[in-house]
Parts: C-alpha cells; structure tokens; sequence
C-alpha cells in the first residue's frame, strides 16, 4: 500500500482525470477497459448497418416486429443455460473467464453467420433475432466483469470513463460502417466484427491482473450455491428486493422510451403526408432517411458531450442516488410540456433530449448501480435484468401499441399522457432505487469525509524570482477504500489566488512568482475533497521578502 502511495500520475492518467478522479496506478486499467468498450460497441453498430438489409431480404418489414417477441422467448431458455456457465466458473480465480467465453460463444456464431451468407443461405430473421440478444447479452457481460473487478468507490469514479468509450464506439462503429460496407458486402462486415470481437477477448484477458489494490474489488471469489443453478438467474431477481426494483425500473424505463419512438415514427409519417401533400418532397423514403440520420447524429452527439463533460460532475454533485432521477425529470418536463405542444418539431427535440440522457447519465447510473452487490448477483442478476427484463419491456409496449389502437382508438395524446403518468411512476421507482443503493454501499462500507494527518508549514518565499512548493501526499487522508481526491487552492478569504501563484491539482505543487518588490503575507487554504464531496482543508501562511533577506536562512 505505500508503494502505491507513492506513485504519481502518468501522463495519460492526467488526461483521464479531465473527464473523472484516477488515482495513480489506475490508469492501465482503466484504458484497457475503456477501449475494450469502445471495440465491443464498434462491433455492435457495424452489425447493426446489416441487420436491416439482411431481415428485409427474408420477408419484408413485418418480421422485426415478430423478431423482438422471438427475442424476449429466447431468453426464458438463455438466461439459464448462462447461470449454469456461471456456476462452472464460479470457483475460478480468472474473473475474466466468464465473459471470455461468452465472447468465444457469440464470435463462433458470427464465423458460422457469415459461412452461411458467403453459401448465399438466407439467415435474416435468424441474424436479426441473435444479434438483438448478442448486443444485450454481451453488454451485461462487460459492464457485470468491471464491477467484478473495480470496488464501490472506484467504480463510481471510473465507470464515466469507460462509458465514455462506449459511447465513442457507437459513433465510431455507425460512421464507419456505412462508407466500408459497400466495399466488403455482409460477409466482410461481419469478419471485421469478428476480428473487434477477438482484440476484445485479448484486451479482456490482460485487464484482470491490472487492477491496484486499493481499487480492486475485495471480495473473494468462492463456492456459490448451485441447487438451482438453471433458475438462479431468475430466483436471484425474485428473491432480492434490491435487484427486483431495479428490474421493474428497467421495464418501465423501457417501455416509456420505446412508445416515445412509436409517438415520433407515427408524427414522422404524417408530416411526411403533408410534405408530399404539398409538393415540397417526392421521394418519401429519402427524406425519412435523412430525418433519422439527423435524429440519431443529434442523439449521439448529444450523449457523447454529457458522457464527456456532465455524468462524472452530476456523480459528484448528486451522487449515483440523484443521477438515477435524472432521466425521470427529463422524461417528466418533456412528455409534460408535449401535452401541451404537441406539435412535431417540439417532440424531436424532446426525444433527443430523453435519448441523450437515457445513452449517458442514464447508462453510466445503471451499471454502477450493481456495485455493490455480490458478485453473484453482478453476474447472473444484472444478465437477466438486461438481457430479458429489457426485452420484456420491449414486449409490452409492442402489446400495449397493439392494443391502445386496436381496441381503444388512442391517438398521439392518448399516448402522450400515459407515458407522462408511467414518467411519474419512473420517478418514484427511481427514487427508491436510489435509496437502497445507498443501503446497499452502507452495508459494505460508509463515507467519511478526508482527514488532515500533517500542518503543512509556514512558508517565506522571495519576491522577484520563481519558487515551487509541493504539499506531501501524506498531509491529507481519504480512509474509504477505492475513493480518491481532488485539491484545490484559494486564500482563506475565499477568494481566488492572485494570478501570479499556480497550484497544480494533481502534483499538489504551488508555484510562486510574485512580483519584484512584493512584500507581505498570504494566508492560503487548501482543500481536499472525496468524490462525493466531502471535503478537508488545511492552512498554509506564506511571507514574501526581499531575495536577499533570506539569503544564507533556511527555507
């Protein structure tokens, strides 16, 4: 531990604290993990650029809605067979293993895929419903082995920035499939999918032994309770009122964001009406192309600036427990304000906003929220929760669609106002989710503010001439495991440090240069602060004189 200690930040570790607190030594880690999100989430959008041509060559644009149905009863049967891997691999000390095989299982599949598309055998319906679950399945995977291997408070830090990757390979994968795709056809895309998918697999294997000790997860891995190996996936969810809120969370998020989309696909259809009506459009599918194409930019880009520059500041202003009513606020204003502006150009921009959210802040906040929990319950609950929990919600918008036209006539404002009733009850949901993650990381570990172990000395420094001073390391102390802080400087007045003083936040090292001549003293106040904000300070006094006055005294 004081080896650790004593480390200092690389450079690319400054770069990461632009975006969260890394502390020393966390760097590696937290690179490998990050750019490991980005290449599994390039490899899903690649997929996803021929998902659409592959099911409308096998019948037509009827079949997607079957296809997400097929997904949701495929489940039922996966979410077993996987608790069983996990109980094999229990005991295994390697806690990379389990999503290692998870990989090797989905790049056999996409091998045996293209195979078949290079034989020219139809598989569009199959390939639409396997890469529905392949972009779920392996998503928990990736997200259950990071809380596996980081602990609370690291995570908490570190997560943004591996959701930042994420996010960056979503954009990266959707721009570059489109100008590649007409040069290596479907069989290519899906081998350079398959290539990302094995760097993932390497880039996995050598993250498990990079993780510090005093970031690292502690707890032990050990003999799990196999009786019900084929239904723990389901009975860890039913039986845990923790992870049970989270799943009916899940559901109800879903099912909002999914009847949000039906509500804009329904007024994109209709303003496209009036457009041909009026003549300033003739090709219809053209338009509609390039509506989306600017929806989803906007959502990208969106998502990506908040992952970037808001989640990890919102973490810390709010904690986990206020950024998971984030998006419930959003959904509420929006589905609200759109009861009574129910006009199109309002609503893209409110799903914009919901989707930007939900792809950031909403994302990040679901992952950590898993931290806590034994691994177990990272692994078998957060698969089943993500994979068939999220489909199931999925499913119940298709029905509540089906049946809302069908058998009560509902028009847009019919459904309008059931997703701002289901926003309300988001919220609600939201908020005692929240509460019990707090519970939850009360029962492993509290949060006490730093403490200050050493006063740091008066100073006399010489006026006219450059001086540095660095703060020791040991003069403030954060006593939670895996939490981090940040320092800040300013005078004891509050006011900020004249221009002509830097104080370096990740070195803790002023920087004196006063002018020619100045004399006086300086009270300064340096202030130490966890990642939830709890904060320390210490005093410093500081004398400027004359060069010569200190000549042949000691500093």
């Amino acid at each position: 531990m004081q080896a650790e200690a004593s480390q200092s930040h690389s450079w690319w570790e400054r770069l990461l604290n632009l975006i969260s607190v890394v502390k020393p030594g966390e760097g590696k880690s937290c690179i490998l993990l990050t750019l490991n999100a980005c290449i599994l989430m390039s490899a899903y959008y690649l997929l996803k650029v021929i998902r659409e041509p592959l099911i409308l060559a096998y019948g037509g644009a009827e079949y997607k809605s079957y296809a997400t149905a097929i997904q949701a009863g495929l489940l039922i049967f996966i979410v077993p067979l996987f608790s069983v891997l996990f109980h094999h691999f229990a005991e295994n000390k390697n806690r990379s293993i389990i999503i290692s095989n998870v990989l090797a299982f989905f790049i056999l599949n996409l091998v045996m895929f293209a195979a078949l598309q290079y034989l020219q055998i139809n598989v569009g319906m199959v390939f639409y419903i396997w890469l529905g679950i392949f972009s779920v399945m392996v998503v928990a995977q990736f997200w259950a082995f990071a809380a596996d291997l980081y602990n609370v408070r690291s995570g908490q830090r570190l997560f943004v920035i591996l959701a930042v990757g994420a996010t960056f390979g979503a954009w990266l994968g959707s721009r570059v499939a489109g100008p590649i795709f007409p040069h290596v056809g479907i069989v290519g895309i899906m081998m350079l999918a398959v290539a990302l998918l094995l760097i993932s697999v390497f880039l996995t294997r050598q993250t498990d032994g990079t993780i510090p000790e005093a970031s690292a997860n502690e707890e032990p891995v050990h003999h799990e309770d196999d009786s019900h190996r084929w239904l723990d996936g389901f009975l860890v969810v039913f039986k845990n009122n923790y992870l049970l809120m989270i799943a009916t969370f899940v559901v109800v998020l879903v099912f909002i964001n999914s009847t949000g989309e039906y509500i804009l696909a329904h007024l994109v259809n209709e303003h496209t009406k009036e457009l041909v009506a009026s003549g300033e459009i003739t090709d219809v599918e053209a338009w509609q192309g390039q509506f989306y194409s600017t929806y989803y930019s906007w959502i990208t880009l969106g998502s990506f600036i908040l992952q970037l520059f808001f989640v990890s500041r919102i973490f810390k202003w709010v904690g986990l427990r206020g950024a998971i009513l984030v998006l419930p606020i959003i959904m509420l204003i929006g589905y609200g304000l759109m009861l009574f502006i129910p006009i199109f150009s309002f609503i893209r921009i409110a799903m914009i906003a919901e989707n930007s959210a939900n792809y950031s802040v909403q994302n990040t906040t679901r992952h950590a929220l898993f931290l806590p929990v034994p691994r177990k319950l990272k692994y078998l609950g957060k698969t089943t929760i993500e994979t068939f929990f999220y489909r199931f919600g999925d499913l119940l918008y298709g029905a509540f669609i089906f049946v809302g036209i069908e058998y009560f006539q509902l028009g847009v404002s019919g459904f309008i106002l059931s997703n701002f009733i289901l926003a309300a009850c988001l919220f609600t949901l939201a908020w005692k989710v929240g509460h019990n993650n707090l519970l939850e990381v009360q029962k492993t570990q509290g949060n006490s503010p730093p403490q200050v172990m050493a006063m740091i000395p008066h100073l006399q420094m010489p006026s006219g001439s450059m001086s540095k001073f660095s703060i020791s390391e040991c003069t403030f102390v954060d006593p939670d495991i895996g939490d981090a802080l940040k320092f800040h400087a300013r005078r004891v007045s509050g006011q900020p440090l004249p221009k002509w003083i830097k104080f370096d936040r990740m070195t803790r090292t002023f920087t004196f240069n006063p002018p020619v001549g100045h004399e006086g003293e300086l009270n300064i106040e340096v202030i130490a602060s966890d990642f939830e904000g709890l904060t320390a300070s210490s005093k410093i006094k500081v004398t400027f004189v004359h060069a010569h006055l200190l000549e042949g005294t000691d500093q």
